[in-house]
């Protein structure tokens, strides 16, 4: 008796590694230096894959990779020829095979900053294509879903709560969290690769009027400032400046004069300042230092001296 075909999917199923199509992921690359990973290559040498790989199903032979990508990868490495993966049933692009994706590699540790942002927003666009959504367009109604969720549509409220809930995350931090794609990409690639903290990326992007922004971002990149100094660099130019003829700024000479005073009591009465004095003291130097770099680019020469003629 012949056996009935059935339309449900196995369980999960071995596939060759080759036939496994790799589509855009989340997760912009794989750090395959990690710890985490070289223990993942390890675990799965030790004992294999214990969870199957997700994919969808494609043209012929093919599978479209949705989440495991680092198992994958691993996998590769080992020169594996067969992996375990499990079929599920969703579109290449809806936004239901995207929160699978963000789902499990929101879950890794080492998911950058930057690669979380654009996982998000990828989310949202692709639950909610109708509101052609750019980055400004999801800030904006964050804003309002978080002071008065009830002016927004359910759809909308839907897929807020929804991608709060998979990323562990409140509307506050999401909102932070999407503001660093709207810095210029060379910071957007520092973020990426860990030179500019997390924090001082919200800094960057909560200042992109600040004219001297890229001087300033050239100079910490050089001389790495603090939260505060930083703030302080990308806000000088909102203080009022002080009026021509009204006050005269110290001669140069004397303002050095006086840093190297501020050294000599350091010396001589070190035993009276604590730790944090000192620390304080460095940040505002850090500040300064950075402060001057960036200055010196935009100052002008100095106006050569006219010799005087000899008197006879």
């Amino acid at each position: 008796m012949a056996t009935k075909k059935t339309s449900v999917n196995p369980e999960f199923l071995y596939v060759p590694i080759g036939n496994i199509v790799v589509l855009e992921q989340v997760r912009s690359n794989i750090n395959t230096e990690a710890d985490s990973f070289k223990a993942l290559v390890q675990s799965i040498k030790d004992k294999g894959i214990l969870e199957p790989l997700l994919v969808t199903k494609g043209d012929g032979d093919s599978y479209t990779l949705i989440c495991g990508e680092r198992r994958l990868e691993a996998a590769r490495q080992l020169g594996l020829e067969l992996v375990p993966v499990r079929i599920i049933e969703a579109g290449k692009e809806s936004g239901e095979t995207i929160a699978l994706q963000l789902t499990e590699n929101l879950q890794r540790e080492d998911l950058n900053p930057m690669d979380q942002a654009k996982g998000i927003l990828a989310y949202i666009q692709a639950k909610l294509p109708d509101k052609n959504y750019d980055v400004d367009g999801v800030m904006n109604d964050l804003v309002v879903y978080e002071r008065r969720p009830g002016d927004q549509l359910e759809e909308i409220r839907e897929t807020f709560s929804r991608i709060s809930e998979i990323s562990g995350k409140t509307i506050r931090t999401l909102y932070n969290g999407l503001s660093l794609l709207k810095n210029p990409d060379e910071i957007q690639a520092e973020i990426r690769a860990g030179n500019v903290p997390v924090s001082q990326g919200y800094l960057f992007a909560a200042n992109l009027d600040c004219p001297d922004r890229d001087k300033i971002f050239e100079a910490v990149m050089k001389t790495p400032v603090t939260y505060l100094a930083l703030e302080k660099l990308l806000t000088a130019w909102k203080k009022p400046k002080p009026v021509p003829g009204k006050t005269k700024p110290l001669p140069m000479k004397k303002q050095i004069a006086s840093l190297r005073s501020v050294e000599s009591r350091i010396e001589m009465g070190f035993a009276t300042y604590t730790r944090s004095d000192l620390e304080t003291l460095l940040d505002e130097l850090r500040t300064f230092s950075a402060l001057v770099e960036l200055r010196i680019p935009i100052a002008p020469e100095p106006t050569p001296e006219k010799k005087k003629p000899p008197q006879l």
